[in-house]
Parts: structure tokens; C-alpha cells; sequence
């Protein structure tokens, strides 16, 4: 007979933790959550991938994801707004350009961290600029990164101070979207789950699962294909269902027709 469970470690909820607290509590708290999931035909996609990254240079996927997300909020600019809170009431704030979060994981002093980078006006860049901007956050000196700094910051923070910042986020759209952006994309690393579902203070979140071969049907017949299984968080406070369905579609769209690439492949703008 195995003898009492015993309590290995007891630590108070600080640094990252914290912060990661506070966010995630604030959405819950803040914003009326829905999801909706899909998987995506991405042959064409992964097709056009190689032809990118031989033509013009390597890519990873979550460029792909990056630049997918943005010009979905691009094409929909209504859905790229977050609700805030007033005196006396709430209020919808739309933002001129769409910044991009995503999750970032490196190693900071021997230690993996994961942290919240941001891509700024990402509809408007290039694949190739949004891959270096991911690959400053991955290499780049952690002193000149304003997230990591961040997060050093945080590391020093009690939990009530990182709610106190995140209250402060609750009300000023202009504190807000100095320290983070105004949509994401999420995902787990790996083939683990079909489905993520993410959970963020932003309006629009996509959740990124698993790419694996399955059995297809085209043309009436059964074949072999990638299927990319995807979802989307919206707040329903501020997203109507049609723009929700729009979103769902244009990003459909973006990733199954590979238009993304291909527009720049071709020396064009994707849109």
C-alpha cells in the first residue's frame, strides 16, 4: 500500500505566470468567446511553399499562418477592433493596421520561454519580411527585443501587478496596442491534437492543429491529401456571426488557394 501523497513545491504565481494569468483571465472576464473549426486542403499550398522557398527564400509555415491571419483582418477591417471598457460603459475601437501575436519559444539563459510576439502591419509586408521579423524573435540579441524585455519585466512582477497592467489594458486602447496587437494566431507544436482552441483578449484568434495526410474525396474519387485542421475564436461582443463567417471563409480561402504566395511568386501584393 503506497504510503500520503506528499506536496513536492509550492510557489506563488508571479513573473510570466502571472502574466499569462492575467491575460487569459481577462478574456475570460472580458469578451463573449466562439469558436468554429475547419481542415483545410493544403496541397496546393504546401506546392507552392517549396516553390517559394527555392525561388525566393526559406519560409516556415507560421509565415505562412502570420501573413494568412492578417490579410483575413485585411480583407474584413471591421473584425480587426477590440472592446474596452469606459466610465461610462463599453466602447468597439477599430485599429488602422492589422499587428499579427503568436506565441514565441526560445531559449532565454539555458531556460525555454514562451512569450507574445508581435507582427506589426503584417498585411503589408512580405513573406520574406515577416520570416526575418520571426527569426530576430528566434536569434536576435534579447536586449534590443521589446517582448523579451517585457517579460523580464514581468519576471519581477507579483500577481497583482500584472492585473493592475492588464486593467490599465481593459481601458486604454492606445496602452493596449502599444504592448500587443489587435488579432492572433496560436498553435501548438506538432501533430499531438487535431484541433487547438485558443483563448486571447483579442477579437480574432486563429488556432492552428494538426497537418497530416488523409484519405480525401475529389472528383468522386478517394485519394490522399494534407488536411490542415484549424479554428477560429471570435468574441461575439464585437464580431457579428457574417463577419465570423466572412473570416472563417477568407481564411479558407487564403490558405486552401495558396493566393497568399502565388501573388508574390507572380511580383504582385496578395490582398
Amino acid at each position: 500500500m503506497s504510503g500520503e501523497n506528499r506536496v513536492l513545491e509550492s510557489r506563488a504565481v508571479r513573473g510570466m505566470e502571472a502574466y499569462m494569468y492575467a491575460f487569459k483571465a481577462r478574456a475570460q472576464r472580458h469578451h463573449c468567446l466562439g469558436y468554429g473549426t475547419a481542415s483545410l486542403d493544403v496541397d496546393v499550398l504546401l506546392r507552392l511553399h517549396k516553390q517559394y522557398c527555392h525561388a525566393v527564400r526559406p519560409i516556415t509555415f507560421t509565415t505562412l499562418y502570420v501573413k494568412a491571419t492578417a490579410l483575413t483582418l485585411a480583407r474584413n477591417p471591421e473584425a480587426n477592433a477590440v472592446l474596452f471598457r469606459k466610465p461610462l460603459g463599453y466602447r468597439i475601437v477599430r485599429f488602422e493596421r492589422v499587428d499579427v501575436n503568436l506565441p514565441i519559444t526560445r531559449k532565454l539563459q539555458g531556460e525555454p520561454v514562451t512569450f507574445i510576439g508581435t507582427v506589426r502591419d503584417a498585411a503589408r509586408k512580405t513573406l520574406a519580411e515577416i520570416q526575418d521579423e520571426l527569426s530576430e524573435y528566434q536569434h536576435g540579441p534579447p536586449e534590443q527585443s521589446f517582448a523579451i524585455r517585457r517579460i523580464r519585466q514581468f519576471a519581477r512582477m507579483p500577481l497583482w501587478l500584472a492585473q493592475l497592467i492588464h486593467a490599465r489594458m481593459t481601458w486604454s486602447p492606445e496602452f493596449y496596442v502599444r504592448n500587443v496587437g489587435t488579432c492572433g494566431v496560436t498553435f501548438v507544436e506538432g501533430n499531438w491534437f487535431e484541433h487547438f482552441f485558443p483563448i486571447a483578449p483579442t477579437s480574432v484568434v486563429f488556432g492552428i492543429g494538426a497537418l497530416r495526410k488523409e484519405a480525401v474525396v475529389r472528383d468522386n474519387e478517394i485519394g490522399i491529401g494534407q488536411r490542415l485542421k484549424c479554428s477560429l475564436m471570435v468574441d461575439n461582443f464585437v464580431i457579428s456571426g457574417l463577419t465570423g463567417a466572412a473570416l472563417a471563409r477568407d481564411f479558407k480561402d487564403l490558405l486552401e488557394s495558396g493566393s497568399l504566395i502565388s501573388a508574390e511568386l507572380d511580383g504582385g501584393v496578395a490582398s
